[in-house]
């Protein structure tokens, strides 16, 4: 997986060059048909939105849909790591869609769940 980190208006050092490939070679369990991941780091210049100021713009190229995620926040390994956990939870539910969900190894579903629950309790009791 190639990862492309480019800066607007910033400069990127080496250490947040690490903790992104450290971090993203973590996500690439959850997918394995990933190509590329493009990472954006943008400064905003405007002191009124000095909360927000850095801007990290996730792009996961893979086959099928690319899937994007942004974080913001005062520090960049901040904004970093709120993208890293939407991208993070984009396929962690990509992954969920993807199991097989009949057969020996199906999950019990929640409709079974519940009316067995609901037999325990009683009609009643609730």
């Amino acid at each position: 997986m190639d990862i492309v980190v480019r800066s607007r208006n910033t400069t990127v050092g080496e250490r947040f060059r690490k903790d992104v490939q450290d971090k993203l070679d973590r996500l690439a369990r959850l997918d394995h048909k990933a190509d590329r991941v493009d990472v954006e780091v943008t400064e905003e210049r405007n002191p009124r939105q000095s909360a927000g100021r850095i801007h990290v713009e996730l792009t996961y190229h893979a086959r099928g849909p690319a899937r994007r995620a942004v974080g913001a926040a005062a520090d960049a390994f901040a904004a970093f790591d709120a993208a890293v956990a939407k991208l993070g939870n984009q396929l962690r539910r990509a992954a969920d869609r993807r199991r097989v969900h009949h057969g020996a190894r199906s999950p019990e579903s929640t409709r079974a769940a519940f009316n067995g629950a609901r037999a325990i309790i009683g009609p009643g009791d609730e």
